[in-house]
């Protein structure tokens, strides 16, 4: 007879994502802050890092203990100032179908204060891109950039935080 285990709190399950994830972040960053591969490690480097954050939102839907929240809330708010306008820039490129043509959600409101804006300039402004130095590569995509030197720091302070809100959600008094 085959059981089947029961599924784990929802956060217990965000911190093993959290943690694969922030551990993702790691390869495209020391790669851009090395001899990096360039673009593709940026857009690995934005897909790893918001899952890091979806996984504290998930965690975030199943703490009852205010103890907990104010972990994973203060870790949060680490993370956001360290890397903000991740989550847009990370929808720019999964929307790649929209805004290579000039047409995704942020360049369509971009366009509405400046018509006279092709959408060719669009596509353009919203062009995946590297710039910075060697040392302190920064992933630009439209307005919105992230400081590569700064990314294994966040994703380590998120995953961080998040253990303690598990930790403190399970009772426990410190790590």
């Amino acid at each position: 007879m085959t059981t089947i285990p029961s599924l784990q709190p929802p956060y217990s399950l965000a911190l093993g994502h959290a943690w694969l994830w922030a551990k993702a972040c790691e390869v495209p960053a020391a790669r851009l802050l090395g001899d990096g591969f360039g673009l593709p490690d940026a857009l690995l480097l934005l897909v790893a890092l918001r899952n890091v954050r979806r996984a504290a939102e998930l965690a975030g839907k199943s703490l009852t203990k205010p103890e907990a929240q104010q972990h994973l809330a203060d870790a949060l708010s680490k993370f956001d100032a360290a890397l903000p306008g991740l989550k847009e820039a990370r929808d720019v490129i999964e929307h790649l179908d929209e805004y290579a043509i000039g047409v995704g959600t942020e360049q369509k409101k971009l366009q509405a204060a400046t018509p006279s804006l092709t959408t060719a300039e669009l596509a353009a402004r919203y062009a995946l891109r590297l710039e910075g130095t060697y040392n302190e590569p920064i992933v630009r995509v439209g307005p919105h950039s992230i400081e590569a030197i700064k990314v294994p720091g966040a994703a380590g302070w998120l995953f961080e935080g998040i253990r303690a809100a598990v930790y403190a959600e399970q009772g426990h008094k410190s790590l």
